[in-house]
């Protein structure tokens, strides 16, 4: 293969060009050169080998490798007097190498040309003592006679200027370039309009652009800083503090010498201290314009000590750490600087791509801009995979991200020339700067299946208390490697999930990683059955063997039940794709199983439905028991979406495994459900049977939660051969086993259905009592498709009881949930009865308006209920001054005058 695709190949070859740049004095682009040589060298040569010959070659490869091209990066650096990089770069190196001279020269060097004095001269006692203590050595000449002329210096009778030019206010134009083409951030940049002025005693206003790493914080800030320089006649500064990249993080000392530096004080002047530049900056900015851009700060502390010389300065400061002391002690603005908003995303894409190639599918574009959640940095990378890629489809390459875990080929540095340009990078100079315990924090959390948890499942993933678990998270929420969601809630951006991915891949143990995905799909089953125990009592269990030593939830009511349902729902559907995908099938079907009582409640069957056939597959890889169960659920999940041959499929199937296995509670449960939907075809005969067979071996079980369900079905089925006086005695019959057993959404389903067929009697105040009782316990168990359906009743209720105001607001919030629930029957049952409530107050516009709506919700489907909605709008506008009589389908006139 080709030499040169092999780092160490590579890194020799760049060496010798920057070697050879430096000789024929072309320092900038040795210093190029060599910086990307030893980029290469990432960790140690040959770390998977051991033995004598492979510590041999990585001593070969330290001594007469690496080193020489430091030893060739600092001369050049030198040359450029670039002595606080060689400082810093020296000062890393040396912790390696504290005994060689050339790197020691090269260090006094940079201290030398920075004019620290005092300091150089401390280094060159303190290596030197250390040289003799070691290798019992003096230096040779070359330190000796860079150490006297330091000493000259000091004195100041070396080769310095006698007496320095006096510092002369300069106009400094430090802004980077300015961007080309900018996407959004109008609020922000409206923002720092605004703060243009200060307030009345102010000085110079600061304000700080924090952020997670590559949202934009700079290129936002140096945007914002050429729109208005021109309000800035004295100039503008820009200074990057190195808080987080390559190097160590600029002192606060040397910042205000560079600052110092920047405005006019000239570079040959005398040394000052920390204090003695302060002042002597803010002497020379004193009444001046000057805009001034504090790049990559690392905390508050680094930038504390600059604000007191920049008064009156208009200061942008960008971090990725969130400023909580500059905000608290230094009264600064802070501003947090979000992802992009899908719009903006699309802005960026377009931009980059151009219109032509965004024009060409504008769904597939809109998908490209969602695969990088607002990320900037992310979006640019997309945008050069679509540009450089003409003949790849923009549909084509949503499918080849779609396809890849973690960071995938925005991850990649094989597309770049640059690495620092790639996302594994730009996320790394934070994950670095975190303490070993916190960083394994932040990559087990690629273990979790979305980017939204709770403190509770973290610690379950960690294996840790939930105090440490905390002090994590809100320490990664500090440098804003995430984001706070609701109380003990956090959230990850899809990129840094994408990031946490490929890292715990890579510095996680396998076992290690096994163990961690266990204990959360531990503790999610764990706390998903404590819920449910509350939500559906008397219900069975899929137990679950070798369970890790987790702490799940508890709840004390099903308020408390559905509440965290609710908000772990999107864990708990990724985890059952999740588990199965990662070797864990069993708490696959059973989270499935666990989500089913939410789901229903809420009326999400289609992603019941894709629940269940996910756990479907997962259950044949385990059991046939857990065939039987999720076939049963997945058969009932078609029943809601009234596919009521797929439903009868799949319950028959689960059926027959019962049966062969002797499973009689399964059996009992499928042989209901069945009956349900033959019940639904209107197959009456047939459902009943079924259910007196289901209810017999229910009672037999003692499964009380499934005989009570049953009785309420078999009163259904009798009200369709009109036997109400049977289907009032069964649903009596199983309000009571419901109460006995405490089920909140059992007792407001059988209290809905008594109202029902009371108020179908004409027992109006007995139907609106149950409704009552109904809808509380709906405001309980959440149930919102049996709460439409009461709603719908009651309006109907109110009206017949000449309750009209209540009707109408009843009708109000029937139609509200039935668009929630996506339930068009129940909408138009609301808006009919509303009209004619409407119509009796006298407002007849707006019941046209109702019955018109209803009609439109038909779709022109021949109905009894469209006749009857068409002949009222017709009798309103043939009469305009009368009001259709509401208990007369045929619309015949009531001769009560409308007001006018």
């Amino acid at each position: 293969m080709d030499p040169l695709l092999i780092d160490f190949h590579l890194f020799r070859k760049l060496a010798e060009e920057g070697r050879a740049a430096a000789g024929q004095g072309d320092h900038s682009t040795a210093k190029s050169l060599l910086g990307r040589a030893l980029s290469l060298w990432q960790g140690r040569p040959l770390e998977d080998l051991s033995g004598a010959w492979a510590e041999h070659c990585r001593n070969q490869m330290e001594i007469f490798e690496r080193v020489p091209a430091y030893y060739s990066l600092f001369e050049s650096q030198l040359e450029l007097r670039e002595h606080l990089e060689v400082m810093s770069g020296t000062g890393m190196i040396r912790q390696e190498h504290e005994l060689d001279e050339i790197f020691a020269f090269q260090h006094m060097q940079a201290l030398n040309g920075l004019g620290k004095y005092p300091h150089a001269l401390e280094f060159h006692s303190q290596f030197c003592e250390r040289l003799f203590d070691v290798m019992g050595a003096e230096p040779g000449p070359e330190l000796r006679d860079l150490y006297q002329e330091v000493l000259r210096r000091q004195a100041g009778t070396g080769v310095v200027a006698p007496e320095p030019p006096k510092a002369e206010p300069s106009r400094p134009q430090q802004l980077p370039r300015a961007t080309r083409r900018f996407a959004g951030r109008s609020s922000i940049l409206a923002e720092l309009d605004a703060l243009l002025e200060p307030t009345e005693g102010e000085q110079g206003q600061v304000v700080v652009l924090h952020g997670m790493p590559g949202v934009g914080k700079t290129r936002l800030a140096v945007h914002w800083a050429h729109l208005r320089r021109d309000l800035f006649p004295d100039g503008q500064v820009f200074l990057d503090l190195r808080g987080h990249g390559p190097g160590t993080p600029i002192v606060p000392s040397d910042a205000l010498g560079i600052l110092l530096t920047s405005v006019g004080f000239p570079p040959g002047g005398p040394p000052l201290t920390a204090e003695e530049r302060r002042v002597e900056l803010g002497r020379i900015l004193r009444d001046r314009r000057v805009l001034v851009v504090l790049d990559n700060a690392e905390n508050s502390n680094q930038v504390r000590p600059l604000l007191g010389a920049l008064g009156d300065c208009f200061t942008i400061v960008t971090s990725r750490t969130r400023p909580w002391g500059l905000k608290i002690l230094d009264n600064v603005h802070a501003i947090g600087v979000p992802p992009l908003s899908p719009a903006e995303s699309i802005e960026l894409l377009r931009n980059e791509i151009g219109p032509g190639r965004a024009a060409e599918d504008p769904d597939a574009l809109q998908e490209l801009a969602t695969r990088s959640d607002g990320h900037p940095l992310g979006l640019r990378i997309i945008a050069q995979h679509v540009a450089h890629r003409p003949q790849t489809t923009v549909a084509d390459l949503v499918e080849e991200f779609k396809d890849q875990e973690g960071l995938g080929i925005l991850g990649s540095s094989e597309d770049s020339d640059d690495e620092n340009a790639t996302l594994p990078v730009a996320f790394s100079w934070s994950y670095r700067a975190l303490s070993p315990a916190t960083a394994r924090a932040f990559r087990l959390l690629g273990m979790h299946p979305t980017t939204e948890f709770s403190t509770s499942a973290t610690a379950a993933l960690l294996d840790e208390d939930e105090r440490v678990v905390d002090a994590h998270l809100r320490t990664l929420a500090k440098v804003n490697l995430l984001q706070h969601s609701t109380m003990k809630r956090y959230r990850l951006h899809d990129l840094l999930h994408g990031y946490a991915v490929d890292l715990v891949r890579h510095e996680e143990l396998p076992e290690n990683r096994k163990r961690a995905l266990k204990a959360l799909l531990d503790w999610y089953w764990l706390s998903s059955t404590s819920a449910a125990e509350v939500l559906s009592p008397d219900s069975p269990v899929p137990p679950l063997d070798d369970l890790s030593a987790v702490t799940p939830l508890r709840f004390d009511d099903e308020s408390e039940a559905l509440e965290w349902f609710t908000k772990e729902s999107s864990n708990l559907i990724a985890a059952i794709a999740h588990a199965i995908r990662h070797g864990h099938p069993g708490h696959s079907w059973r989270l499935s199983a666990q989500l089913h009582e939410l789901l229903d409640r809420e009326g999400r069957y289609s992603e019941l439905v894709s629940c269940h056939l996910t756990a479907l597959k997962a259950a044949r890889l385990t059991s046939e028991e857990a065939q039987s169960g999720t076939l049963n659920n997945l058969g009932n999940a078609y029943i809601r979406l009234r596919d009521y041959p797929e439903a009868i499929y799949h319950l028959k199937a689960g059926l027959t495994i019962a049966e062969r296995l002797g499973m009689r509670e399964m059996q009992a449960i499928c042989v209901h459900n069945l009956a349900s939907a033959h019940l639904a075809q209107n197959e009456v005969g047939k459902a009943i049977a079924m259910y007196e067979q289901a209810l017999r071996l229910l009672r037999e079980l003692g499964f009380r939660g499934g005989e009570a369900s049953t009785l309420d079905q078999m009163a259904n089925a009798y009200r369709k051969v009109e036997r109400d006086d049977l289907a009032l005695e069964l649903h009596r019959g199983a309000l009571e086993i419901r109460v006995e057993i405490k089920h909140l959404r059992g007792q407001a389903t059988t209290h809905t259905e008594l109202g029902k067929i009371l108020h179908e009697h004409g027992e109006h105040e007995q139907a609106r009592t149950h409704l009552e009782a109904a809808l509380e316990l709906h405001r309980l168990s959440k149930d919102r498709v049996r709460n439409s359906e009461a709603l719908v009743t009651i309006a109907d209720v109110y009206y017949n009881l000449g309750l009209l105001d209540r009707s109408i607001a009843s009708a109000e919030l029937a139609v509200a949930q039935a668009v929630e629930i996506d339930s068009p029957q129940d909408q138009v049952k609301a808006l009919h009865v509303q009209g004619h409530a409407l119509a009796l107050l006298g407002n007849v516009e707006a019941a046209g308006d109702r019955w018109r709506r209803a009609v439109g919700l038909l779709d022109g489907r021949e109905s009894p209920e469209l006749a009857t909605l068409l002949s009222h709008i017709d009798a309103l506008e043939r009469t305009r001054d009368a009001v259709p009589d509401p208990r007369n389908p045929a619309g015949s006139l009531n001769p009560t005058r409308c007001a006018e």
